[in-house]
């Protein structure tokens, strides 16, 4: 679903043919012919300043944000982890929606994906990140406290899931010695 690699996203291209290029937004979107597959390349953080990372992601993606969650965060593939992450962290008015989510449904997710995931968001670094995006807090209707209290849920769930692999993990162990 998503590429980080430049050189991987460079062979990809190469093999794909460009639909069309906005030169504004630096968005391209590429149809490969060998799997009939629609690709888009863009730079989610992108400001006056730079460009940001590029990312090289299917399309189209999921409306539902739980169904883009799952298919990132259950399969053990680091880039669609960081590729999600990195294109959410622009929209901090999902980050509540996202961290309910992902407390609902962390059982699901692979623990090392959804590690990666939260830490790529940045609600743990919300103020280095908006300064890094160049969002205005101001301009919406959340406020630091509600970040701030993102910032720990996201800690909490980050550990949860992985106290739940090792206790379950443990608890598994200790009725199998039993049961011997």
């Amino acid at each position: 679903m998503y590429i980080i690699d430049q050189q991987r996203q460079q062979a990809l291209i190469a093999e794909m043919t460009q639909l069309r290029k906005d030169n504004q937004s630096w968005e391209v979107y590429y149809h490969n012919p060998a799997t009939n597959v629609m690709w888009k390349s863009f730079f989610p953080k992108a400001t006056s300043a730079s460009r940001g990372p590029k990312i090289l992601r299917t399309e189209p993606v999921p409306h539902e944000l739980e169904k883009r969650l799952d298919d990132c965060l259950v399969h053990d593939n680091a880039d669609d982890a960081i590729g999600l992450a990195i294109e959410l962290s622009v929209e901090p008015e999902k980050w509540e929606q996202i961290i309910d989510i992902a407390a609902h449904n962390y059982r699901r997710y692979n623990r090392k994906q959804l590690s990666l995931f939260l830490k790529e968001l940045g609600v743990e670094r919300f103020e280095e990140l908006f300064e890094e995006i160049g969002f205005d807090l101001s301009k919406t209707t959340l406020t630091k406290e509600t970040f701030k209290m993102l910032a720990r849920r996201s800690r909490r769930l980050r550990f949860k899931r992985f106290f739940y692999i090792n206790l379950h993990g443990l608890a598994a162990n200790f009725f199998a010695t039993i049961l011997q």
